[in-house]
């Protein structure tokens, strides 16, 4: 690689407002993971997302490609017969599904006292597109690599990232690389992931007081509403406050409020 000599820190400024249209419109995609549809395994939203920032790689000349309508890359550096195996950063542009909960709107990027908000900002679509970004800018200044450097974009992080082995199908893994997601500038390593599913029966007849349980769960965050719903008609209704499932500290988790509640019934 040739000695970097560009102010990076100039050049990035005097093309703030490029990044910045460009991070405006791929929030505005809602990449919500989905039900499957034609040409979009993880639904319509990622789909888009997807379009959509492989079109803004292809307006910055990369090499660009796409595997199984769900997973795109963008890449720099000499080609691959030159290069045979690759650096990759990884990273992805399915978001979490929004509450009623937002100060600004979620798919709209809102600029307050120098901080971004929008759904997307921070996981995963802005440290990824400005990854991109900075690649473009190297790209600018005519910077080689002897390696070549790919930029991978999922678009099933939050659901299990079920696309990875559709890449891998076709593709071989990068012999190294780093992850631009919340935790910026690099997550080089992340704390294991124990999924694991309990059904405990009850036999003493308490089951028949409880109708449902309901509320929006899933693995990516701790939930901040649920409802116990019981035979009488009863309807008890928790309120908390929603953080990611990676940093509980931050939540006000309704769950062990309904335990509680419902720990209180006969048996």
């Amino acid at each position: 690689m040739k000695p970097i000599r560009a102010d990076f820190k100039a050049l990035f400024e005097a093309h703030a407002d490029e990044f910045l249209a460009d991070l405006r419109e791929v929030l505005r995609v809602p990449s919500v993971c989905g039900a499957q549809t034609f040409e979009a395994p993880f639904g319509i939203g990622p789909k888009r997302a997807l379009e959509t920032v492989l079109a803004i790689a292809d307006r910055m000349g990369f090499r660009t490609g796409q595997v199984g309508n769900c997973v795109g890359w963008a890449e720099y550096g000499p080609d691959e017969t030159q290069a045979p195996t690759y650096f990759g950063i990884l990273g992805h542009l399915d978001v979490v599904d929004v509450e009623d909960d937002w100060h600004y709107p979620p798919f709209e990027l809102t600029q307050v006292d120098n901080m971004l908000y929008g759904r997307g900002v921070l996981d995963n679509k802005g440290p990824l597109l400005s990854t991109l970004f900075a690649l473009y800018l190297i790209k600018t200044q005519k910077i080689t690599f002897k390696q070549r450097v790919r930029i991978i974009f999922g678009t099933d992080e939050e659901s299990g990232s079920q696309d990875m082995p559709i890449y891998l199908a076709e593709h071989s893994a990068p012999y190294a690389g780093f992850t631009p997601d919340c935790k910026f500038p690099a997550v080089y390593g992340e704390r294991g992931l124990l999924d694991v599913q309990l059904a405990l029966p009850i036999t003493d007849g308490s089951e028949q007081q409880i109708t449902a349980i309901e509320g929006r769960f899933a693995k990516s965050y701790l939930p901040d509403h649920a409802q116990l719903i019981l035979a009488d008609g009863t309807v008890k209704t928790y309120h908390g406050k929603k953080a990611p499932s990676n940093a509980p500290e931050m939540a006000d988790n309704v769950l062990p409020k309904l335990v509680a509640d419902a720990s209180q019934l006969t048996g």
